[in-house]
Parts: structure tokens; C-alpha cells; sequence
């Protein structure tokens, strides 16, 4: 398949957990998300790229999107059932990677872009923000987007001058990789996954950041009030909670949450080096989702991996279009 080509992954369930109960969570219509998408599209077709690659869904998000291009530019569906599960974004994103194609497009939020980045390889994602506490994507103006990520598919910009390169975090058990996060590792007194979301600081031990910038919510707004980290600097953050405090903070764990947050030590996480989670009763949450259950007999570590995926930067790919023309 031509280079010429862009993936399309959108979660219908992004933008839905439970924080629309106990926060202020915007919600997301499954016909926002559709509109977005025709405004991807259009976007898209204004490139000359070839062909576009997309995931079916349940809630048949990219129908309307495909009716108004079916004339314009070739499409294709996975040969796959509609992805209802994060195992099947995951395999969606390796089959776009197969295919060659030159970017992949995301609607959802930081855990959507974590189980399409453990399938994409060194394929960009540019991620368009539909979920909750989102850092990974961005609220972006879906035509601005579908412009960026044709430019990039097309090869009227390179990787190097409309992507950053994000960090990951992963977790080992007892010496075996099991999975990943890109923004977040949180480590919680809670003893099953539940409703999974996690907004409650009074259940949090420790966390490790990837990233803690400025305009942060959730778990990395809490390291940004102690130091900004960017998605491409070569170190995250951790943050401890249990023990005598040293330091507070006052930060938004959930939208419309405010919380003060009481810190026993905090540093740098770097690179190269493996950290041990010193609990064996809890859960484990990646990018604000409760996912691994803590076992007395097992032993889990995580590393921060700076060789995360490729992120396409919208704003850096239209800089660029106007300083070539200049």
C-alpha cells in the first residue's frame, strides 16, 4: 500500500467513564465524534492523499465521514469485526502499520492512544482529544488535523519536522514485559480494577510521569506543580504520597476537581533505570485507568523508555507549510 495513505482509529467509548458521575467530565456525543471525523476527512482530501484506512466500530463513527468522500478518495476497511475492546485497537493500529500507511489519526483519549501506540510502531499517531483528563491528545480542530496528518502521509513534511517523539513507561512482572503507559503510572491502595478510572487522591501511593506540563489535568497535573516536563525531555517525574508530608500542591485531578495534594518526596525518573513498586496488595493504574492487579508474589518494575511513538504536532506542520511557501 502506497505511503500515501492515512489510518483512522476512533473509540466510541472515549469521553463516557464514570468521572462524568463524580467530576464535571464533558461528554462527547458519538455524533460530535462523527462530525469531527467528516471534518478529518475533508481536511484529508485537500492533500491528495491516496487512500484512508479505517477501523470499523459498533457505533459506526466514520460512516457518515465515508458517505460524503466515497467519490474523493479511496477507502478501506479492516477485514476485521467492529473493535469493541482494547485488544482490538491494538491489532487495528498493527494492521495500519503493515500496510505502510503514513500516520494514523486517533479520536479518544490517553488510554485509546495507549493501546494504538503498542500496536503502531514507528507509525505518527496524531491524536485528537475526545476523552477526559487528557495529555497525550490534544483538542484540535479536526479540519487542522486531517490537513497536518495528509501533509505528513503525502511527504510534504517530514517526521522530523511535524513530529516529537513521546516517552513511555513499561511495566515488567516479575521480569516479563506486560504492558505500557505513555502519560502515567499510578500506584493505588485500591484492590480491584472497578470501575478503573481513578480520580481519588486518597487512593494513590505513588505515581511516574512521562510528562507534567503547565496545561496538565489528572495525575500529571500534580507533577506539573512541582516541575514542567515536556512530552520530548529525556526524563519523567516520580511522585510519592505515603509517609511524612514534605510539601502540597493544589491541582486538578479530574475536571471541575480541585484537590490538595500532599507529597512525601518527589524526583526525576530516568532513563536506563528500573524502578521497583514496593506493594503487594493494590492496583496499578496506566494513564488514569486501573489495569494490573497488585499479587503478593510477584514483582513488578517499570523503566522509562524514550523510545515512545512519534506524535504528530498540528501547529508545527502548519508553521512549516507557511515558512516552505515563504
Amino acid at each position: 500500500m502506497s505511503k500515501s495513505s492515512i489510518g483512522i482509529i476512533a473509540n466510541p467509548a472515549a469521553g463516557k467513564d464514570i468521572r462524568r458521575l463524580v467530576s464535571h467530565g464533558r461528554v462527547i456525543s458519538n455524533q460530535e465524534k462523527a462530525n469531527i471525523l467528516r471534518r478529518v476527512f475533508a481536511g484529508i482530501i485537500s492533500t491528495k492523499t491516496e487512500k484512508l484506512v479505517l477501523m470499523p466500530d459498533a457505533s459506526g463513527l466514520t460512516l457518515p465521514g465515508v458517505n460524503d468522500i466515497k467519490k474523493k478518495i479511496k477507502t478501506v476497511f479492516l477485514d476485521i469485526p467492529p473493535v469493541s475492546h482494547q485488544s482490538g485497537t491494538t491489532n487495528a493500529a498493527k494492521m495500519m502499520k503493515d500496510l505502510n500507511v503514513g500516520c494514523i489519526v486517533t479520536l479518544g483519549g490517553d488510554g485509546t492512544n495507549r493501546v494504538v501506540a503498542k500496536g503502531c510502531g514507528s507509525v505518527p499517531i496524531l491524536p485528537i482529544s475526545t476523552g477526559t483528563n487528557n495529555v497525550f491528545p490534544k483538542m484540535t480542530e479536526g479540519t487542522l488535523a486531517g490537513i497536518a496528518a495528509g501533509k505528513l502521509a503525502t511527504g510534504q513534511v517530514s517526521v522530523n519536522d511535524s513530529c516529537k517523539k513521546s516517552k513511555k513507561i513499561n511495566i515488567f512482572i516479575n521480569d516479563e514485559f506486560v504492558d505500557i503507559a505513555l502519560v502515567d503510572v499510578a500506584i493505588t491502595n485500591q484492590m480491584f480494577l472497578g470501575a478503573r478510572a481513578i480520580w481519588d487522591p486518597t487512593v494513590i501511593d505513588s505515581i511516574f510521569l512521562t510528562r507534567a506540563e503547565p496545561l496538565s489535568i489528572g495525575l500529571a497535573s500534580i507533577g506539573a506543580k512541582l516541575k514542567n516536563v515536556a512530552i520530548d525531555d529525556p526524563q519523567g517525574l516520580f511522585v510519592n504520597f505515603r509517609g511524612k508530608p514534605s510539601i502540597s500542591v493544589k491541582a486538578p485531578l479530574a475536571p471541575g476537581k480541585v484537590h490538595k495534594i500532599n507529597i512525601s518526596s518527589w524526583g526525576d525518573m530516568v532513563p536506563g533505570k528500573y524502578y521497583s513498586i514496593n506493594s503487594n496488595q493494590g492496583t496499578i493504574g496506566l494513564d488514569g485507568e486501573r489495569e494490573i492487579e497488585l499479587l503478593p508474589k510477584n514483582e513488578i518494575k517499570i523503566f522509562l523508555d524514550l523510545d515512545g511513538p512519534y506524535v504528530v504536532d498540528v501547529e508545527s506542520v502548519h508553521k512549516f507549510i507557511v515558512e516552505k511557501r515563504e
